[in-house]
């Protein structure tokens, strides 16, 4: 220390960073945030580069991560492409964990769906999906390759926001298809026809009504062998009784 560095006594730091001295003591005693040093009266004491670990610790923290995990995460005295590097990470578990969230409401739209109409879901079935896509998710098509005349055709319409409504949108759908065919609803009856409507309102704001996009739509769907796995499933699932619906 050179005398101009700001140091922290642990009740300091506590109340600083809002939590309790206990916590630090914790922290010290199993090496995730141990103390700089010891002042001449022999008080342990932290450096702003501890606060700055300290900040990482809780924000990993309020993600979900155990000690362990975030022991391996913390970086000390971080340079700015880390720090990018960490917010990203960070940014992609949260759009995971809203992502997981988004297939459960839907998996239970399609449950209270089916039971609306009086029919009798398949709760095997749809527990499977909700298993599945909790493994998969909007981040996953990074991996999918397409074409440059998609990518021209679609680009504009799949600015981040837009492209996360309509993929919760999409996956509402075809999980309430699998709902009502695999409880013995018939394409024609009513819920159906309302589920039919919804699935063609999306195919048109996505394609404007064009023709040559709808045909571009159905050849993604089409081409899905190399979709993420719990998309590649749904779809699989679903889309026979979407497309007797529409018609």
């Amino acid at each position: 220390m050179d005398g101009t560095d700001k140091i922290f006594l642990i009740g300091e730091l506590a109340a600083a960073a809002g939590v309790t001295v206990r916590t630090l003591q914790h922290y010290d005693n199993i090496g995730l945030l141990p103390t700089s040093g010891r002042t001449d009266g022999g008080r342990r004491y932290y450096t702003k580069e501890d606060m700055l670990c300290l900040e990482q610790i809780m924000f990993y923290k309020s993600l979900g991560f155990s000690l362990q995990e975030i022991r391996d995460k913390v970086v000390k005295r971080p340079k700015l492409s880390q720090i990018d590097q960490l917010l990203h990470e960070q940014e992609v578990v949260l759009y995971r964990k809203i992502e997981d969230a988004h297939a459960s409401i839907a998996s239970i739209e399609a449950f209270r769906t089916a039971i609306a109409a009086g029919n009798d879901p398949s709760w095997q079935l749809i527990t499977g999906f909700i298993r599945t896509l909790n493994n998969s998710n909007l981040l996953d098509w990074g991996q999918y390759t397409f074409s440059d005349s998609l990518k021209e055709m679609f680009g504009e319409y799949f600015p981040k926001k837009e492209a996360f409504d309509f993929y919760h949108t999409w996956r509402a759908i075809a999980l309430k298809a699998v709902a009502l065919a695999k409880s013995g609803m018939a394409p024609e009856d009513p819920v159906a026809q309302e589920l039919a409507e919804a699935w063609w309102k999306i195919v048109l704001k996505v394609t404007e009504g064009d023709d040559e996009r709808i045909h571009a739509f159905a050849q993604i769907q089409e081409d899905r062998a190399s979709w993420p796995e719990g998309d590649h499933d749904l779809m699989d699932a679903s889309q026979s009784f979407i497309d007797l619906s529409v018609r």
